[in-house]
């Protein structure tokens, strides 16, 4: 079973989800950690309700050429067990746009954000 770091991305299994399994054609998503069993996820169009940045392809290989979306909107929970592997990790400059992101989300519960912003802040002091 996998450990997710903070700031990981990896690739989900959402064919059991209630929730996610039935918006995605695919069975599997791409998610960045945020600790607590919390994942952002990366969509392929951009979405104003869903609070997102764009990633650009240029700075990760999996991307295979086509800039992404990072959903700030809300967490997704995934137990370790439902992550297939791991892909990358977010980059500094995208984990402070991320936290500003989360900052000014008028959607996510308070107690949340300060859960993962806290979790974020400790990634830059951590070893990769």
């Amino acid at each position: 079973m996998m450990e997710p770091a903070i700031r990981g991305i990896y690739v989900a299994d959402v064919s059991g989800d209630a929730e996610l399994g039935k918006y995605r054609s695919m069975k599997h998503c791409v998610c960045v950690s945020v600790g607590e069993g919390r994942y952002l996820l990366i969509n392929t169009l951009h979405r104003e309700l869903y609070n997102d940045f764009m990633i650009k392809a240029s700075d990760y290989g999996f991307l295979k050429g086509v800039d992404r979306f990072i959903s700030c909107h809300k967490p997704s929970d995934f137990i370790p067990a439902q992550l297939i592997k791991k892909v990358g990790m977010l980059s500094d400059a995208d984990t402070r746009t991320m936290m500003k992101k989360i900052q000014a989300s008028r959607f996510m519960r308070q107690n949340i954000k300060a859960k993962i912003l806290g979790e974020l802040l400790k990634s830059f002091k951590m070893p990769t």
